[in-house]
């Protein structure tokens, strides 16, 4: 729990005992995840001109606005999951719920800590606290924490805050729901402002047209290779 890193690893990745991991729809999910994030730091350096501190702002709000997204589509489509399976499973699945809520509070917990570190309207308590708590404090949020809440926004991101915990086919249901909802968001915001109308079409529609072809892949080869669907695993 020292390195930070092997934390979020141990916080933010499934670890069912039982839990079917496909190699090459794992590499499809990091590839996709780190090319968006390729694609939308260029179009930002081409378009936007933005100096590099200003585009790493950018990037980390635009990961930051996707997990809270994904944080208000999982409790959603999780509870709608379990609810429709039948029992024994809906009550093993429901049980299974807590890891990835403690993903969310680990989430939530961590980026809190920097809440307290730079809100203005908690300047007073910081005196208050002085030097001999905040020195110590800066130097875990920095070295420890820092990394550890930035390594899990990617995780999550690429994990689903690990809903595979609760059924493999949970995952691929949430990113489908949480990537259409980031697009109506972005369109409603005018996100991509300024950029020629086919590229911004092709940023707005590209993610959730991603997402939803490896969802689709996902789940096919869980069909194939293993025999689970979203049926017989509702017992339906």
């Amino acid at each position: 729990m020292l390195n930070p890193f092997l934390a979020a690893r141990a916080v933010f990745r499934p670890s069912r005992p039982d839990l079917i991991v496909d190699p090459r729809v794992r590499t499809l999910q990091v590839t996709r995840a780190w090319s968006g994030i390729v694609v939308l730091l260029a179009v930002a350096v081409v378009y936007r001109a933005a100096a590099p501190q200003e585009l790493a702002s950018e990037r980390f709000n635009d990961a930051w606005l996707n997990v809270l997204i994904l944080t208000c589509a999982l409790p959603l489509v999780v509870g709608g999951f379990v609810l429709a399976a039948r029992p024994p499973n809906r009550g093993a699945f429901a049980r299974r719920i807590r890891y990835p809520l403690m993903a969310v509070g680990a989430m939530f917990g961590s980026m809190f800590t920097f809440v307290l570190a730079a809100v203005p309207d908690l300047a007073g308590l910081r005196e208050a606290v002085g030097p001999v708590v905040l020195i110590p404090g800066g130097v875990i949020l920095f070295l420890w924490m820092l990394p550890f809440a930035l390594y899990g926004i990617i995780l999550s991101l690429t994990n689903v805050f690990r809903t595979a915990d609760v059924h493999e086919v949970v995952p691929p249901l949430v990113s489908v729901s949480a990537s259409w909802v980031t697009a109506l968001v972005n369109l409603i915001t005018d996100a991509y402002k300024g950029i020629p109308g086919l590229l911004a079409l092709v940023l707005l529609l590209g993610a959730p047209l991603t997402v939803s072809a490896l969802a689709y892949y996902e789940l096919r080869r869980l069909r194939i290779l293993h025999g689970i669907t979203l049926r017989n695993t509702l017992l339906r």
